[in-house]
């Protein structure tokens, strides 16, 4: 259990970071789309791109993974 909480001091440590600097660098950070509440959804190539940025920089998933993910988020 203390490895479990540990682990999610460091992630929220990590979180931090990244929007104090974010905030400090907003020139440097990839904006996140948004439109007005009841406009609608954002298109299928917005989505594809959007989530195609947030896995290909960090290279956190292989292709096939976020294929995957793409074509759950389609059908939810």
């Amino acid at each position: 259990m203390l490895e479990l909480e540990e682990h999610r001091r460091r992630m929220i440590a990590e979180v931090s970071a990244f929007i104090t600097w974010g905030l400090a660098n907003p020139d440097k950070v990839r904006p996140i789309p948004r439109k007005r509440i009841g406009t609608g959804g954002f298109s299928r190539t917005m989505q594809y791109l959007f989530w195609r940025g947030v896995f290909g920089t960090a290279d956190v998933a292989n292709r096939d993974l976020l294929r995957r993910f793409l074509r759950w988020a389609r059908l939810g």
